[in-house]
């Protein structure tokens, strides 16, 4: 069989395409940064891609939604916190109202109580991003105010509600404290109680004391079911960053690029096409090969 001129041209401009289109293909992975552009690239390669960075998008929306109730659960938790301290001071106040020779002084303890009463109020009104925390799933109402005597006043509106946050595919949890569960344990009534003692000038009675101190440990065990809620949800966090690591390392070995031997690669292809070219420039007429290079 008589191979012709014709012939030859076509194989080589065929060879010729194939690494220029090679060098096309390399110059555009180098500059992506992936060796995934298309689905033709590797179909196989492609889908299972796609379907890594999915669930990486999962995983982003599970971690924003843990860094959202981390924050509101370390709002409440702070809250609670600043609560019990003022009962503190108030059960202090008390204690040494209990002291008959302190009498003269049970307006300054009643003036201090219900200093204390107005920043225990204050954090049960808590808001982050205009919400109040321990108002459930009412969000507008306020669940205590004070009266004219400065006695606290608890909402009548409904603040049982839980807020629910999906923490992964088979995680979804109550990231607020309700505000129903802190007026069950009946410390603004203990607290109301103790400042009627003292505006009749008379010392709270040991039930009212008691009433104060049940009140308190009830609220540090609210504080501390809070406080393993948030260690969980810390947990889950810690969980879900370890899972997007591992996701974006099986991404970088499924559609990353070796830029070192991309970069070989693409001077090899280089090469070969400069000797190609040569190799025509001796072998067909000139006019050709200018069509061509």
């Amino acid at each position: 069989m008589r191979i012709t001129e014709g012939m030859m041209t076509e194989q080589y401009l065929s060879n010729y395409n194939k690494v220029a289109s090679k060098v096309s293909q390399i110059q555009t992975q180098l500059s992506t940064n992936t060796k995934l552009n298309t689905l033709s690239d590797d179909v196989a390669g492609s889908l299972l891609s796609i379907n890594i960075q999915n669930q990486i998008n999962k995983t982003d929306t599970y971690m924003k939604n843990s860094q959202n109730a981390k924050s509101y659960m370390a709002s409440s938790l702070s809250a609670l916190d600043n609560m019990t301290s003022e009962i503190q001071k108030i059960m202090t106040q008390v204690t040494t109202a209990q002291n008959p020779l302190n009498q003269q002084n049970y307006p300054t303890i009643l003036e201090s109580i219900k200093n204390s009463l107005d920043s225990i109020a204050t954090d049960f009104n808590t808001k982050q991003n205009n919400m109040y925390l321990f108002g459930g799933t009412n969000y507008n109402t306020p669940p205590v105010s004070l009266d004219a005597a400065g006695k606290a006043v608890a909402t009548t509106a409904d603040i049982s509600g839980t807020v629910n946050v999906q923490l992964s595919q088979n995680v979804n949890t109550a990231i607020n404290i309700p505000g129903s569960d802190l007026l069950s344990t009946g410390l603004l009534t203990a607290v109301n109680d103790i400042i009627d003692s003292f505006t009749a000038n008379t010392a709270p009675t040991q039930a009212q004391i008691d009433a104060l101190q049940n009140s308190y440990n009830e609220l540090l065990n609210i504080q501390s079911i809070g406080g393993e809620k948030s260690n969980r949800i810390d947990d889950i966090t810690n969980l879900l960053t370890s899972t997007k690591t591992n996701l974006e390392s099986s991404q970088a070995n499924v559609s990353g690029v070796d830029t070192a031997k991309l970069a070989v690669d693409l001077q090899n292809q280089n090469y070969i096409m400069q000797i190609s070219q040569k190799v025509l420039a001796q072998t067909f007429p000139q006019s050709l090969f200018d069509y061509i290079s």
